[in-house]
């Protein structure tokens, strides 16, 4: 009797406590994670958020809509109506923006509104430091954006080093205080076009995307010493690699590519490179000598621009190695070197220190062109 009481007392007593879930089942959503937000991009300056009216002047008054806008409070709105063919919005700064950016790196981007995009015809964006246009001026045309431009907001993003410029070496980006954008329609008859410009910044361009030159997943177009093999294990993108192999007595190797269509890298000079994948199993077997070369002639020696294999040895391990090799370090062909616009040649040589030798796997993977 005394032990029942106890025990009825005890459970009595016991208040329940309330303990954080500790439920693993899965059928619960999992708390946000706000660790995955991705954080601010610590290159961009703001040219303007066209929150503001201040220092706006577009075709008649200046107006800001407080709904719809990509960014803060509101955005800069007009209209092309009925009768009329012709759009602007400048905006002038009081005071000087520097940018931080440079010709090499730069990029400026903004958020375009426009209802009908296929009744543009062309037009202008500028920016300069001069406090006006024409003047100390970098510029891009519109006609080029007009076919990948949608019904709605557009983001335009444009990079300095394609920019157009004044005689006068183009805009100052350490002092940037003007920007303009015009544009026209294809003729005056129309319905009413509506307009807007939102969130102007300045940023370090991201890498453009890369292009591939061959994926060397096909024989197809390949050249070597003997018949062009390709091993579907081990490659390191795709589906297979070209390989082959420099057997004891022989001391030379090539892999060539023609491509029927010419390649355009979409880049230049100043910010292009070439990049493959290169496996040798034996690194200690390669002489010094042999070259790298891509052409728009469909063949060697002609707008070629070339890369030496030697100083790429010290740095080789056996098996894969990822070869980059930078445009404006290359060694060019008295006719200029290769047109990076149509590229449709490729090859590398290369040699054993001697014929008598282990035999020397080698193979080649993933040709593409990379932004610098």
């Amino acid at each position: 009797m005394v032990c029942s009481i106890l025990i009825i007392g005890l459970i009595a007593g016991c208040k329940k406590e309330k303990y954080a879930s500790r439920d693993t089942s899965g059928l619960k959503p999992p708390p946000v994670d706000t660790t995955t937000t991705p954080p601010p991009d610590p290159t961009l300056v703001v040219f303007d958020n066209a929150d503001k009216k201040d220092g706006w002047q577009t075709v008649g008054d200046v107006n800001i809509t407080t709904s719809g806008q990509k960014e803060g409070t509101g955005y800069i709105k007009n209209t092309i109506t009925n009768g009329s063919d012709f759009m602007q919005f400048i905006k002038d700064l009081p005071t000087p923006l520097n940018t931080k950016l440079t010709e090499t790196n730069g990029q400026f981007k903004f958020w375009l509104f426009l209802s009908d995009p296929t009744i543009i015809k062309d037009g202008s964006i500028e920016i300069t430091s001069s406090g006006k246009s024409d003047d100390h001026e970098s510029a891009w045309d519109v006609a080029p954006l007009v076919s990948t431009l949608k019904s709605g907001w557009n983001e335009i993003a444009l990079n300095f080093n394609v920019a157009i410029k004044t005689n006068d070496g183009g805009a100052d980006y350490s002092a940037i205080n003007h920007f303009r954008i015009f544009f026209s329609t294809t003729s005056k008859s129309h319905p009413d076009l509506t307009t807007g410009i939102d969130d102007l910044v300045f940023r370090q361009a991201p890498p453009a995307p890369p292009v591939v030159f061959d994926g060397a997943d096909l024989a197809d177009g390949w050249q070597t010493v003997g018949t062009p093999t390709i091993e579907t294990s081990g490659a390191k993108v795709g589906t297979g690699y070209l390989k082959n192999t420099i057997t004891n007595g022989n001391d030379f190797m090539q892999f060539i590519k023609d491509v029927a269509v010419p390649v355009n890298t979409s880049f230049t000079a100043a910010n292009g490179r070439f990049k493959f994948w290169w496996y040798v199993s034996d690194v200690s077997l390669l002489k010094n000598d042999g070259s790298i070369e891509i052409t728009s002639s469909g063949k060697s020696d002609d707008h070629e621009s070339a890369w030496d294999v030697a100083p790429l040895i010290p740095n080789l391990k056996n098996g894969w190695n990822e070869i980059t090799l930078d445009f404006d370090k290359a060694i060019k062909t008295d006719d200029g070197g290769a047109d990076y616009t149509a590229i449709n040649h490729f090859r590398i040589f290369f040699f054993t220190t001697g014929k008598a030798h282990a035999d020397l796997t080698t193979g080649i993977d993933d040709l593409r062109f990379i932004s610098k």
